[in-house]
């Protein structure tokens, strides 16, 4: 029953109420979604394999049933596809024997077919056949032992293994980023409409019918996008996986640290993956207003370059002394900087006085949003800066390079985004980079202070939709001598402010808006800043 034309209606905070009895008991939910979402409201969550909520509903694989009470009687219903109605006499686990058994008789059918690899699949511990296998409670079942399996898969990828047993394909290449375990797949179809309602590319389809079919590329295609490895993502097994991390770590292994993609002003949300010090992936964090739970290949693969090429620290003091020289002095902020560097950028530029002015930005183009996790605009926290004042772009330093003494590039990499362009500013005779990367702009600076990358800093920013995002620091910093750029700004500013709740306290007396909200109190999903216009 999979189609691409019946999206979830999700609750939202103006949702119509409408009252359900629920196991005997009447309870309030949201009155314009399916039953799934509408329990769930409530705290009951309910066992699902192919629905997702920000995918069209499927309804194939009849794990999230309930029981409802109609004219005709108490009957089985999928949760997924069934609307909420004033009045409705739902029945759960918790009250009905009949659904307890019918779910653990999908639970069954579901495993009946599946490899029992769960020691060595990537998935585990985060696979949701294994969560709802333990839900059900069902521990063994009917299959004989002289039958065996009958695995999924291609018949150009089946092979008989060591005992004989016909086996589905293993490590199938779909493409670049993604291989395919078909014997895993239980063809819930998310990645189908995935790549055909997300990413309007659809490269993956169903093939064959009833127990023979299987996830593949159209013939002579391969998975190649640049959201393809979402699909490893919402697979509910351990079918579809990420070849950057197949076998590098096990999930319970790692921490989650919440924060947001500096790479683009849409600020995407992210969860930082970490292990004794070390990123191991980054994935998509829900943030419906957002990016929902899609990150793009370039915002999620970034990580791999965060702990290379890093600059050390430096000797602030001869910054300070080049600061103090004579002539005028342009400081560059990097799209990566927080409102926290802002306001340190700008309490050190009062104190420099009219020597010193602020520009934002990079070389690279502002290209069209994609509709998914980007917005195009590689400045991340073009708005915030917009609050404190700082406009003036890269592009006006290039026109009036001429006019400087002094340039201090604050995680800005101008020579990297475009060289050409940037030569403009090699007039300017002392260039100062404060980075955390050995980055071509350093290479071409005279005086270099290394500080934090944005995954090791907590601070703030502000995206292209007027939402205050807040960024955590992962303990992921190859060096623990490095500070955050706002701390090496305030010192330089001659105050000592080594929190960001500090910073951020001191933001709200230049920016009104910001200070409606205290530091600790901003929502994971980040706060609409009222009256605020991008």
């Amino acid at each position: 029953m999979s189609n691409h034309y019946n999206m979830p209606h999700l609750p939202t905070a103006d949702s119509p109420r409408v009252t359900i009895e629920v196991d005997g008991k009447n309870v309030e939910v949201p009155g314009d979604t399916n039953l799934l979402e509408a329990l769930k409201a409530v705290g009951i969550e309910t066992p699902h394999i192919c629905y997702h909520p920000y995918l069209p509903v499927s309804g194939n694989c009849r794990q999230c049933l309930v029981e409802t009470e109609g004219p005709r009687g108490k009957m089985l219903i999928i949760s997924c596809f069934t609307p909420v109605k004033e009045g409705m006499k739902v029945f759960t686990p918790r009250s009905s024997e009949r659904v307890k058994s019918a779910r653990a008789a999908v639970s069954e059918f579901m495993l009946l077919n599946h490899p029992l690899d769960c020691p060595i699949c990537d998935k585990a511990g985060e696979c949701s056949l294994q969560e709802n296998y333990v839900e059900a409670g069902k521990a063994s079942g009917h299959l004989y032992p002289e039958i065996g399996k009958n695995y999924h898969g291609n018949p150009d990828h089946q092979f008989y293994d060591t005992k004989g047993q016909l086996r589905g394909g293993k490590r199938i290449d779909l493409g670049p980023r993604i291989s395919l375990d078909e014997e895993r797949c239980v063809q819930c179809d998310r990645c189908v409409r995935f790549m055909r309602d997300v990413c309007h590319d659809e490269q993956l389809q169903l093939a064959a019918r009833a127990d023979k079919t299987y996830i593949t590329t159209f013939p002579g295609s391969k998975l190649d996008h640049e959201y393809d490895l979402c699909v490893s993502d919402i697979c509910p097994t351990g079918a579809l996986t990420a070849k950057y991390f197949r076998f590098q770590q096990r999930t319970w292994m790692l921490k989650r640290t919440a924060s947001v993609s500096m790479d683009d002003s849409l600020g995407a949300n992210i969860w930082i993956d970490h292990n004794e010090g070390f990123i191991w992936r980054v994935m998509p964090r829900c943030n419906p207003q957002v990016n929902r739970t899609w990150i793009s290949n370039t915002s999620r693969l970034a990580f791999q370059e965060f702990s290379k090429n890093r600059l050390p620290v430096g000797n602030l003091d001869s910054v300070q002394a080049a600061l103090n020289g004579d002539g005028k002095i342009a400081f560059v902020l990097g799209g990566a900087a927080t409102n926290e560097d802002a306001v340190a950028l700008k309490t050190l530029v009062h104190k420099l006085g009219d020597r010193a002015e602020v520009f934002v930005g990079t070389f690279e183009p502002v290209k069209s949003p994609d509709g998914i996790s980007k917005s195009g605009d590689p400045l991340a926290n073009r708005a915030g800066f917009a609050l404190f004042g700082f406009t003036q772009t890269a592009e006006d330093l290039a026109r009036r390079a001429s006019e400087f003494k002094t340039l201090v590039s604050l995680s800005a990499d101008l020579w990297g985004s475009d060289a050409q362009k940037a030569s403009a500013l090699e007039t300017i005779p002392t260039r100062i980079a404060i980075s955390a990367k050995n980055d071509e702009t350093a290479k071409k600076s005279s005086i270099v202070y290394g500080v934090n990358h944005w995954s090791e800093v907590n601070g703030t920013m502000v995206n292209v939709h007027s939402i205050l995002q807040k960024l955590n620091a992962a303990p992921t910093a190859p060096s623990g001598d490095l500070q955050p750029l706002f701390q090496v700004l305030f010192s330089l500013a001659g105050e000592n402010v080594e929190s960001a709740a500090v910073a951020y306290q001191k933001a709200g007396a230049f920016v009104p808006v910001l200070a409606k909200f205290s530091f600790d109190a901003i929502h994971s999903t980040g706060e609409l800043l009222d009256g605020v216009a991008v």
